[in-house]
């Protein structure tokens, strides 16, 4: 960053509200489906994620693990292109805000955005040459020398070389820069500091060129589904086929490969080579496959869920962690495990270690230990005797006994192949859900088509899980049949909460005994006047409190004498469609709203705190449920892109103090090469921070490891510059003490 820019920078901070990061202890939970691109060494596969950030895969162990958005930290969840430079340290494109950057010891992460040079946020490809890398943007292309953008093209004020700025391709060979974009190929050279550009487009089927490969001999553009390769005698494109339509090329380590709907190819000897059994191309423009080759020539491929390795068996796929899917419609916490209800994904169970996922095409309505049709979940609940209900518009409603394994399914309602209009179907069309103290369940529902289809009311259901009644406004005066929230106070009051018309509420002790036959009478649904006409996303009963979220703000309801008592407002209104549960109570009593902008958590002794994608890792700020633990006080947030789960009660724990902080460094001595080195640590406590100093005491570098074994040093000053040979020391905190161990870097 550059003078002027820190004090830019200063200046805004001057002017600017900060919003302190939340407290506590956060867990994200994605699922991948596609991949921008690969990156595959030896050790690790790392993989740029459209939706799950920057996940990696270790090869030894066969285990994924990955880095997810959060303040300070890596910028998205969504990544565009990937790369690593010379030194270790991991490139993550994002289109939206520039590019994140991952240290070479993996502890800390930094941000290259328009702010430092780039012509713009959105960035489209990564290529590293050494230390330096060039990013491709959707407005002209730029380089981080090392240290800092070192410039850009089009620069600020000058006119552009290119017909189009949207770059799509880099590649350095030898002396010369090649750049594609969706209007042409240009070449520059590095020796003359790129001062001319030449369009190279002749031969090409189309000047729409996706990308750029090179084996370090040869240059390749793809376009118009076709594969082309430089001369560079001819200086001209001449078409390199024979794999049909191909959707993507890519390069790695010296080799260059493709795909079509017959497979990947890899470019040998003047052809394309079939890699037997590869993964094929889809339908899409992109072709649904993502691809690379490692150090060794073996190919990874990435498609849909699983990462594919070409060697030991014969593409051998790997599915990392995670939920079913990341459109999130519901969530419920019942004790140790967790239920979630995606729009279109499946529903999920997660048991504090691993995720059991019933996805689309699972299962079938005659089997008793799957769903139906997992598809379309909104209600979720769990009843007096354990089981889980669920809800799956179109296709039917279940109840769930997960205490034996395989779960066991009761298909309460199976309306598949049933058409949207039939009277029985709209009985699948459940959204929410409460049981009182006898066991009943009411589920109300909801509806796809409001001005055609209307909506059931409020289905009431036995414990033994059959329906016997339903209550509609024309019945019970139920002030409309979109029913948008159900709770249950403790003196069995029912309260209603509905889409048009407000809250209502009866008492269920009017039933006296709450047998089947009390259930077929009609309740007499009764309304708080000052909500009549509002549109009600949640209610939550809490001891003598009625908590009733609106679209524009949170009331609270004496359920004892049914007064209105308090507004709260609310950062923004529900998620318009999507907000299932809404609203929740702690074991506390504060209380949970998840809106279309984040959550807001009005604590019990008063005021609020907000969780936001600025300030904490929330998924996404469209927020549709929210479930908190009665026991631990945890909550959990789905989102229109994720999960989150946050503990507002950790507290981290202070590691023992250490009568003596011991230090090993290896290797030492070190060798520098052009490259740097590794400096590693290792020592008896579990987290470490420090400086690298010369001999004269002056800081050369700063550095922090989470963990042992850790490269704590690469070589380079804080500007990035290779350091002399010498003795260098490392001073280290960790564990509450203090050491210094001497380093030899050797040439």
């Amino acid at each position: 960053m550059t003078r002027r820019h820190s004090l830019l920078l200063a200046l805004a901070l001057l002017v600017l509200p900060v919003m302190a990061q939340a407290a506590g202890s956060w867990s994200t939970w994605l699922r991948m489906r596609s991949c921008a691109e690969v990156v595959a060494l030896r050790d690790t596969v790392w993989m740029a994620s459209g939706e799950a950030g920057l996940v990696y895969y270790m090869r030894g162990t066969g285990t994924f693990g990955s880095y997810t958005r959060e303040p300070g930290g890596l910028a998205s969840n969504t990544l565009s292109a990937l790369a690593l430079d010379r030194s270790g340290r991991v490139w993550a494109a994002t289109p939206q805000f520039g590019v994140s950057r991952l240290s070479a010891d993996r502890a800390t992460w930094d941000l290259v955005n328009a702010f430092d040079g780039l012509p713009s946020d959105t960035v489209n490809v990564l290529r590293a040459d050494g230390d330096t890398v060039w990013i491709g943007t959707q407005r002209g292309i730029a380089l981080w020398d090392g240290t800092q953008i070192a410039g850009s093209v089009p620069d600020l004020g000058t006119a552009s070389p290119f017909r189009s700025d949207n770059i799509t391709g880099i590649l350095v060979l030898r002396d010369s820069l090649f750049v594609s974009t969706s209007n042409g190929v240009y070449v520059a050279r590095l020796s003359q500091q790129l001062a001319t550009w030449a369009s190279v487009a002749g031969g090409l089927l189309s000047t729409n060129v996706l990308s750029l490969a090179t084996d370090g001999r040869e240059v390749f553009a793809l376009s118009n589904g076709v594969t082309h390769r430089w001369s560079m005698t001819a200086h001209t494109w001449s078409i390199a086929g024979g794999q049909g339509s191909v959707k993507r090329m890519r390069d790695g380590f010296g080799r260059v490969y493709s795909i079509s709907s017959t497979g990947i190819y890899k470019w040998v000897t003047n052809q394309w080579v079939l890699q037997a059994g590869s993964p094929v191309s889809d339908g899409t423009a992109t072709g649904g496959q993502e691809f690379t080759g490692d150090p060794d020539g073996v190919v990874f491929s990435w498609g849909y869920t699983a990462l594919r390795r070409q060697d030991s068996p014969a593409w051998a796929a790997y599915s990392p962690p995670g939920p079913v899917g990341n459109s999130v419609q519901n969530i419920l916490v019942d004790g140790s495990r967790t239920w979630v209800n995606t729009f279109d994904e499946g529903v999920a169970r997660f048991d504090g270690t691993q995720w059991r996922n019933f996805e689309a095409g699972c299962c079938g309505a005659a089997q008793d230990t799957s769903f139906m049709d997992p598809l379309f979940a909104f209600t979720l609940l769990r009843d007096k005797s354990g089981r889980k209900w669920t809800s799956h518009w179109e296709r039917g409603i279940e109840r769930i006994d997960d205490s034996v394994n395989p779960p066991h399914f009761d298909h309460v309602l199976n309306v598949i192949g049933l058409s949207g209009s039939d009277s029985l179907a709209r009985h699948s069309d459940g959204w929410a859900s409460a049981v009182d103290s006898s066991g009943w369940v009411y589920i109300g529902g909801d509806t796809p088509d409001r001005g055609t289809l209307e909506p059931m009311g409020i289905d009431v259901y036995s414990p033994e899980g059959q329906r016997v009644i339903t209550w509609k406004a024309n019945n019970t005066g139920l002030g409309d049949n979109q029913v948008r929230a159900i709770s249950v106070a403790k003196d069995s009051t029912i309260w209603v909460g509905t889409a048009s018309r407000g809250v209502d509420y009866f008492s269920v002790a009017d039933f006296d005994n709450g047998t089947t036959v009390d259930r077929l009478r009609l309740p007499v649904f009764q309304s708080i006047s000052e909500l009549e006409n509002s549109a009600i996303f949640g209610v939550v009963a809490n001891g003598d409190s009625i908590w009733v979220l609106t679209s524009s703000n949170l009331r609270r309801v004496k359920n004892s004498t049914k007064q209105l008592l308090s507004q709260l407002e609310i950062p923004a209104g529900p998620a318009p469609r999507g907000a299932v549960r809404p609203l929740d109570v702690g074991p506390d009593g504060s209380v949970w709203v998840a809106t279309s902008d984040g959550v807001r958590h009005f604590k019990r002794g008063g005021g609020y705190e907000d969780f936001k994608t600025t300030n904490s890792p929330l998924a996404n700020n469209e927020v549709r449920a929210v479930c908190v633990d009665k026991t631990t006080g945890v909550v959990w947030f789905g989102t229109a892109a994720g999960i989150n789960r946050y503990d507002p009660n950790y507290v981290t724990p202070v590691p023992p103090a250490l009568s003596k902080l011991e230090l090993l460094l290896y290797p030492n001595p070190l060798s520098l090469t052009r490259m740097g080195l590794e400096l590693r640590l290792r020592g008896n406590t579990s987290a470490y921070s420090g400086e690298i100093l010369d001999l004269g005491g002056r800081v050369v570098r700063k550095f922090s490891a989470s963990a042992n074994d850790r490269v704590i040093w690469d070589g380079r000053d804080h500007e990035g510059r290779l350091v002399q040979p010498g003795v260098y020391f490392v001073h280290a905190r960790g564990g509450g003490r203090e050491a210094i161990a001497r380093a030899v870097v050797l040439r």
